[in-house]
């Protein structure tokens, strides 16, 4: 039903003989397919992050393939493992004009780390004993123990100058960002639109656009039909039904990468029948993911291999594979676990958070009652769903996506007791999570998590499905485009011939 009322849709939107999107005026437009409320660092997840970079920036950040490069320090070094030395780029400057130093990196981390600071990526950083200003462009961090992630983690915090920020309160002064980003604040609409100027002194080059518009198109069709109708030059999540539409027009190109993004289904495994690893591994065996990967999917992305990270992932375990499909299996262990009849069960699912979520679900839902396992696909405003996580009432099972940005521990985290969201409970987990995140020594690391792995197939507390792809279109005139593991856009070399 979703592909018919999409293909409609698009039929109604798009002008027949549109003609590819001209860069008026120089400007760079692009159609994001989620929006949020806020320019705030402190608030929203990568998707609010994603404009939070257009402007501001972080000292370490990662690149589209979750690989770590210097932003505004140029290098570092740890001097001991509790301590590192940022060495910052100079001849930097904010958007007014003023120098950038290490006073501005001090006050940052300080601010995100003060206990009384509400700031959605604080745990990024939450090691940090201590921030030291060396002179005006080294900054030390000391941590009160060994801090693996510390780097991962800072590419999460962008630094805030605190000039502006002390002058105007950190409400007004995340409302109007002054950052040292390629591109200038000059109109946000809530729910509309984000409108910047290019920054001709950015440090790395004045991008290759004077302006950038990010228009906010949550519905596939409509981004779809934008492009075709030559309003927009990229947009991003290009819904699977509608890919032939984009794939068969010359003037089109359709770009993808695998995320850093698992799609999982998480069960409540603190009641019946969810209680139960044979009744997990019954639903494991019942659902055919490669099936699911190529209809819904489109062939993007990759089942994963029995294990919550992807191949990509630091951490990923090679000796371990998904289970196969084999419904009789599925059926047999229902009956060892005394559920030869079947049962009653739900899924909980966001819409449009993820690529073909509610479709996933529901397909998987049909592959469970094949079985004996009745189920029914509850689709969740995300108001409802926001609570139903605080009071851990997403049982029995719901549909989840959790970002790795390339190592393991943060997406791991949120099976642990620390998360105070994890439905399951095994102490060598819990126990193994702490060790990979409090040693340098990336052997070790590495040792710890192959063995959570090993854990998280054997227990099984969710049914690890994809590693989600990005799908991302772009008029063929677009240059230096390419979609990110870690969903940011990042528009500054990408030209429109």
């Amino acid at each position: 039903m979703r592909r018919l009322l999409g293909a409609a849709a698009l039929a109604a939107t798009v002008i027949a003989g549109s003609m590819p999107a001209q860069a008026q005026d120089d400007t760079l437009v692009v159609g994001a397919a989620v929006f949020t409320d806020s320019l705030s660092p402190a608030a929203g997840g990568y998707i609010t992050l994603s404009l939070v970079y257009q402007t501001w920036e972080p000292l370490v950040a990662r690149d589209p393939d979750d690989k770590l490069v210097p932003a505004l320090a140029e290098r570092w070094e740890a001097l001991s493992p509790t301590h590192w030395r940022f060495h910052l780029r100079r001849g930097v400057k904010w958007h007014d004009g003023t120098p950038f130093t290490a006073a501005d990196v001090k006050f940052t981390i300080d601010y995100v780390t003060d206990p009384k600071t509400v700031y959605v990526r604080k745990g990024r950083i939450a090691g940090i004993a201590g921030t030291e200003i060396v002179d005006e462009h080294t900054v030390d961090i000391r941590t009160a123990k060994p801090a693996p992630l510390l780097l991962r983690g800072l590419a999460d915090i962008a630094i805030e100058q605190k000039a502006v920020t002390e002058k105007l309160g950190q409400k007004e002064a995340h409302r109007r960002p002054v950052g040292t980003g390629p591109w200038k604040y000059q109109e946000w609409v809530a729910g509309d639109h984000y409108d910047l100027v290019a920054n001709p002194d950015y440090w790395g080059g004045p991008p290759a656009m004077k302006k950038l518009r990010i228009r906010a198109i949550s519905e596939g069709a409509t981004r779809v039909a934008s492009l075709i109708a030559g309003e927009t030059h990229i947009i991003e999540e290009v819904p699977v039904d509608l890919l032939p539409s984009v794939e068969r027009r010359r003037n089109l190109k359709v770009d993808a990468t695998e995320s850093s993004v698992s799609l999982v289904l998480t069960f409540d495994t603190r009641k019946p029948p969810f209680d139960d690893v044979r009744v997990r591994r019954a639903v494991d065996y019942a659902i055919d993911k490669k099936t699911l990967l190529q209809q819904m999917l489109g062939g993007y992305g990759s089942v994963l291999d029995g294990q919550l990270v992807t191949k990509a992932t630091f951490g990923h375990n090679p000796k371990i594979a998904a289970r196969p499909f084999d419904p009789a299996k599925a059926k047999a262990l229902l009956a060892e676990a005394g559920h030869a009849g079947g049962f009653d069960n739900r899924i909980n699912t966001l819409s449009g958070r993820y690529l073909s979520d509610v479709d996933i679900a529901s397909a998987a839902a049909g592959m469970l009652s094949a079985v004996g396992i009745r189920t029914t696909v509850n689709v969740v405003e995300g108001g409802v769903w926001s609570q139903l996580d605080r009071n851990k009432e997403q049982g029995p099972m719901y549909q989840i996506g959790w970002f790795s940005v390339g190592d393991a521990d943060f997406n791991t985290v949120w099976y642990t007791q620390a998360s105070r969201r994890a439905y399951w409970n095994n102490a060598e987990f819990d126990r193994l999570w702490q060790e990979g995140r409090s040693t340098l020594d990336e052997t070790k690391r590495l040792d710890t998590y192959h063995r959570m792995m090993e854990i998280m197939h054997e227990e099984l507390p969710s049914i690890f499905l994809f590693g989600l792809p990005r799908i991302s279109a772009r008029q063929a005139g677009v240059e230096g485009w390419r979609p990110s593991r870690d969903s940011l856009l990042r528009l500054h070399k990408v030209r429109v011939r």
